[in-house]
């Protein structure tokens, strides 16, 4: 069943139903935020030595996150101070925190003040033409994409489908189940689907900064194969590699992230493992 919008607000407000505080705060924000304004509850934040933070709320067309702080964070702001500047450092994004130590006027009142933050933001993008509307009907469409001519990292471009992604360059047919897409417009790049985590014969991983990408295998097979591609990109001196991550988005189902464009660092890669280097987070639409 396909998931409406509605579908998703209830979803995310339910995964806070065990957290009264952050549940009371996030809902009044949402409520009062307009209808274009994309939110996500629980966002996963990769740190610098691996560690993953769940981030309160995030809103990702102003890179802006909120951290609620219930009684028990009194102990714990040296942790949570260190946290902070953790996502900050990995991300570049903001970070805004309410406590829920005093009566529920202030909070109210610093939620009320948090969301006139974010109004004055999506006003300041308007005003610069760089604010994109949350569409769901379009959120994991192709055709939104096609129409602005490029995707980019930070707009944090998501599809549910590969051939979605590989219609944003060129791509006719009805479906593609393959891992990889070589683009036919004669530049020898190619789109790649990898999983990042331990799967079959690899266990990919994207640096917690986003510019490296490796392709380590974990058995004999692996590494032949890991041999093979380092010795055919040698002899055909293949292009950049666009590629869409598989993930999981804010309620747990299956999307493809583009994470950027990488190249093949020969000097860098083996049979162990093949390092791909990033090179851009912006890359634009080709329709052949």
């Amino acid at each position: 069943m396909k998931l409406s919008q509605t579908d998703y607000i209830l979803r995310s407000l339910a995964k806070l139903g065990h957290k009264r505080w952050e549940l009371f705060v996030i809902s009044r924000i949402i409520h009062q935020l307009d209808h274009d304004i994309e939110f996500v509850t629980q966002q996963l934040v990769r740190g610098r030595d691996g560690q993953r933070y769940l981030t309160d709320l995030y809103l990702p067309q102003f890179a802006l996150h909120l951290e609620v702080d219930e009684r028990h964070h009194l102990n714990n702001q040296e942790e949570d101070r260190f946290r902070e500047m953790d996502i900050i450092g990995e991300t570049g994004n903001r970070v805004e925190r309410i406590k829920t130590l005093d009566e529920i006027q202030n909070v109210q009142c610093d939620a009320d003040a948090f969301v006139d933050l974010v109004l004055e933001l999506k006003k300041k993008k308007q005003s610069e033409n760089s604010f994109i509307p949350w569409d769901w009907e379009r959120r994991y469409s192709s055709e939104a994409v096609i129409e602005r001519g490029y995707i980019d990292v930070n707009d944090n471009v998501t599809f549910r489908l590969q051939v979605d992604a590989l219609k944003c360059f060129g791509f006719k047919g009805k479906g593609w189940q393959k891992g990889a897409w070589n683009i036919p417009d004669g530049k020898g790049d190619w789109v790649w689907f990898p999983r990042l985590y331990p799967h079959f014969i690899w266990n990919n991983e994207l640096t917690s900064d986003g510019l490296h990408i490796f392709q380590r295998a974990t058995c004999e097979k692996g590494r032949k194969h890991n041999e093979s591609q380092n010795e055919k990109a040698k002899l055909e001196n293949k292009g950049n590699v666009i590629v869409f991550a598989k993930a999981k988005d804010a309620l747990g189902s299956n999307v493809l992230r583009f994470v950027g464009t990488f190249r093949h660092n020969l000097e860098a890669s083996n049979e162990h493992a093949i390092q791909f280097d990033r090179v851009a987070v912006r890359e634009k639409v080709r329709l052949g």
